[in-house]
C-alpha cells in the first residue's frame, strides 16, 4: 500500500491542474433537485458499522434496506410500498436532465446485477464440481510434494491463485480451491495459517480485478465502463501484492510460523 501510494504521488506529481467545472456542476444539479442533508450518511454509515461488528452480509443489507425504507417514508410519507420494492428490484432511475447526473444515479437494482450474479453461480459451480471429481486433487499433489521451501510453496500458491483466476474467472474460487490443496503442505511446513491466508489474498482476491472475464473485473468494467486492459496498468496494488507476498516467502520476511499444537 505504500509503494501504491508512493507510485500514485509520482506519477500525479505533474503541474497540471484538474479542471472542476464538472464537479461544481454536478454539485449544482444535486442541490436543485434533491434535500441532501445528513441523514443521507446514515445507510452508508450503517454499513461500516454492521461490517465493523461483524454481522454476516446478507444481514447487514437487510438491515440497511429496511433502515433507508424507513427513512424513504419519514422523508416522504405518501411514498407507496410498491415503489420501495420497484427501486431494489430495478433501481432508481434519476430524472434530472442532465445526463452524466443522470447515468451516475441510475444503477439498476437487483435485475442489474444478475449478469455478474450469474457469472459467481456458473464459476462456483465449476470450482465445486472440480474439487468434487478430484481434478484439483490430481493436478495439484504431485506438484506441492515437491515444494519444500516456504519460498516454494507461496509462490505456487501464488500461481495456483492467478491461475484459478484466469481459467475460472472466479475470485471466490480462486482462494478456495488453492487453499484446500495447500493447507495441508503449510501445516507441514510449520506456517501458520495466517501466512496461507496471506499468500492466497495477494494471489487471489486482488487479481480478478485484472481478468476481464473474471467477475471482478466485469463488475468494474461494468460500474466504470472502463475496460480492464484500460486500468490494469494503474492498479498498482494488485501488481505488486502478489510479488512482495513472493519476496517474504523467500526472505522469510513477515512470515508467520505456527505456534506449538496450532496446527494439529
Amino acid at each position: 500500500m505504500i509503494c501504491t501510494f508512493i507510485i500514485f504521488c509520482f506519477i500525479g506529481g505533474g503541474n497540471t491542474n484538474a479542471s472542476l467545472h464538472s464537479v461544481r456542476t454536478t454539485i449544482a444539479i444535486l442541490e436543485q433537485n434533491f434535500n441532501v442533508t445528513w441523514w443521507a450518511i446514515v445507510p452508508i454509515a450503517l454499513l461500516f458499522i454492521c461490517a465493523w461488528v461483524r454481522i454476516p452480509t446478507v444481514s447487514t443489507l437487510f438491515i440497511n434496506v429496511t433502515v433507508s425504507s424507513i427513512m424513504i417514508f419519514i422523508k416522504h410519507p405518501g411514498f407507496k410500498l410498491a415503489n420501495i420494492n420497484n427501486i431494489i428490484i430495478n433501481g432508481f432511475k434519476s430524472t434530472t436532465g442532465h445526463k452524466a447526473v443522470d447515468s451516475l444515479l441510475s444503477r439498476g437494482g437487483i435485475m442489474n446485477m444478475m449478469s455478474t450474479a450469474s457469472l459467481v453461480i456458473i464459476a462456483l459451480a465449476l470450482g465445486g464440481l472440480l474439487m468434487h471429481l478430484g481434478i484439483i486433487k490430481a493436478v495439484m499433489t504431485p506438484l506441492v510434494s515437491h515444494l519444500h521451501s516456504t519460498g516454494a510453496l507461496i509462490t505456487a500458491v501464488i500461481l495456483s491463485c492467478i491461475g484459478v483466476n484466469v481459467f475460472i474467472g472466479e475470485q471466490y474460487s480462486s482462494v478456495i480451491l488453492p487453499a484446500a490443496a495447500f493447507n495441508e503442505p503449510f501445516k507441514k511446513a510449520g506456517l501458520a495459517p495466517v501466512a496461507l491466508s496471506r499468500a492466497l489474498e495477494d494471489g487471489g482476491t486482488v487479481i480478478n480485478y485484472l481478468v476481464p472475464w473474471g467477475v471482478a473485473g466485469a463488475f468494474v468494467t461494468n460500474a466504470l465502463n472502463v475496460p480492464v486492459l484500460d486500468y490494469m496498468p494503474f492498479v498498482f496494488f494488485s501488481l505488486l501484492s502478489p510479488i512482495f507476498s513472493i519476496l517474504s516467502g523467500v526472505t522469510g520476511i513477515g512470515i508467520k510460523h505456527a505456534k506449538p499444537n496450532q496446527n494439529k
